[in-house]
């Protein structure tokens, strides 16, 4: 079954969004990411839990770590298929 995220807050200048996935209930902090080569840039979903999507929401930058180990291809237990 296709996942349905909605963004409940977008940080254009920290380049990801929160949200909830419609059929889990499931928290997300979403972000573009590079394809092979560069040669194509997706949206890529990670789950995140009620008290990540409080403290990111209220404070972007406390993301930054997470957000930069997922661009290193960390967390892929949390990404969704």
């Amino acid at each position: 079954m296709p996942h349905r995220f909605v963004d409940i807050v977008v940080f254009r200048a920290h380049r990801f969004s929160l949200g909830l996935e419609e059929e889990t209930g499931a928290y997300f902090l979403s972000m573009p990411v590079s394809g092979f080569n560069r040669a194509a840039e997706y949206e890529a979903y990670f789950r995140i839990s009620a008290d990540e999507f409080e403290r990111y929401r209220g404070e972007p930058d406390a993301a930054d770590d997470f957000l930069e180990t997922c661009r290193n291809h960390g967390n892929e237990n949390r990404r969704f298929a």
